[in-house]
């Protein structure tokens, strides 16, 4: 494995922006976002997605969560290519705030499928890893295909659990979910005790979130949510009033929620919002002192950068400028990499209320494509 980098960061102010959605919203209170350092938590170590010998080339999908003895928790599935049946979950674990992190170990492998999209949920000191498992008919991809090629398949989703701090695993248990729906983005414990994980029909028009009521004994899918614009991976919180907001992924540019006043069990018609969101998975995260944290690529698609942090004081009301946390240039028409990315962001908070925020940087070409997952600790003030 590649040992990490380091990287100091600065201190960079966060003004105000109005941001509209169906009805006008008043301005949001600043805040000021402090980057206290910077690492790389894996670095590919090849990329060429036809070599045989590559097996940890494109790193994608990061989900970060902290564990119950403090330590940080980074899973992500790598393969040579994304879709490959060679595909696993990797993990790491950092002891020190982000800034260092453990050689990358196999979280999960089911062989000669993907293991891919791992999320956390979390409820004392137990920890949950879920995952999905399927197959594509799908290649490596190649410019003019990159948005196609995915077959029927048969798809799967799984947990495991730690009661100790990911010293040990549980075997792999298949959910009582349909098969077919994917988790993403990490799940939340509500203040009512029941947990939430945010889930969709990977080849299909539906999100929504599976719910366990017996401390994750047992998941019951609740979904429903459908766009006009399509939507996928969705990203959830509970807000202060007890109701539970989804933020969507869509294909129109723009960022669409939902709104749940029965714990999940049923969820209001979609709404458009005038944010400015790529077709990519965001991440919604509930601080302790109440605020809410979003981070998304604000690009209109198809484009995946730059990624950046919002903050709330009012439940997502309103929104405080984006903060530019990670940005890399656009390809331009007959470059060889189509594809440059800082996307699929994931949040956790320290013991000392900084947080953590993981994301995947990659680069997709016909004969090179790679991917690395970098690491933030960032406070706001």
């Amino acid at each position: 494995m590649i040992a990490p980098r380091f990287i100091h960061g600065n201190r960079v102010p966060l003004a105000i922006l109005l941001v509209l959605g169906l009805t006008a919203f008043a301005a949001s209170p600043a805040q000021t976002v402090s980057v206290l350092s910077r690492s790389t938590v894996y670095t590919h170590p090849s990329a060429d997605p036809y070599d045989r010998a590559n097996r940890f080339g494109f790193n994608h999908a990061p989900s970060v969560t902290l564990l119950a003895d403090g330590r940080l928790l980074a899973a992500w599935f790598s393969g040579p290519f994304e879709a490959s049946v060679d595909q696993v979950i990797l993990g790491t674990y950092s002891s020190d705030q982000g800034k260092t992190w453990s050689p990358a170990e196999v979280l999960q492998d089911f062989p000669r499928t993907s293991d891919f999209d791992p999320a956390f949920v979390s409820s004392g000191s137990r920890t949950w890893l879920f995952f999905s498992r399927g197959r594509w008919n799908r290649y490596p991809f190649v410019r003019g295909e990159r948005d196609g090629g995915i077959g029927v398949g048969s798809f799967q989703m799984y947990y495991r659990a730690t009661d100790d701090a990911g010293k040990t695993w549980s075997e792999p248990v298949a959910v009582s979910v349909e098969r077919g729906y994917n988790c993403r983005t990490n799940g939340i414990r509500l203040s009512t005790g029941e947990l939430l994980a945010p889930i969709h029909l990977l080849l299909g028009q539906d999100s929504g979130v599976m719910k366990s009521s017996d401390d994750g004994k047992t998941w019951k899918r609740y979904s429903g949510v459908k766009s006009p614009a399509g939507q996928a991976e969705p990203t959830i919180v509970e807000l202060s009033s007890g109701a539970v907001l989804m933020y969507l992924r869509t294909n129109d540019g723009f960022l669409w929620r939902s709104y749940s006043y029965d714990r999940g069990e049923t969820w209001s018609q979609p709404e458009k919002t005038r944010m400015v969101a790529g077709a990519a998975s965001h991440n919604l995260f509930r601080m302790r002192d109440g605020r809410l944290v979003f981070t998304h690529d604000e690009a209109p698609p198809p484009h995946r950068s730059p990624l950046t942090v919002r903050v709330s004081s009012d439940d997502g009301e309103t929104w405080s400028d984006p903060f530019v946390l990670a940005e890399v240039p656009r390809p331009q028409e007959g470059d060889a990499i189509w594809g440059r990315q800082v996307t699929y962001p994931s949040v956790a908070q320290l013991a000392d209320d900084s947080l953590v925020v993981v994301w995947a940087d990659l680069v997709l070409g016909d004969d090179e494509q790679w991917g690395d997952i970098q690491s933030a600790r960032v406070r706001i003030e």
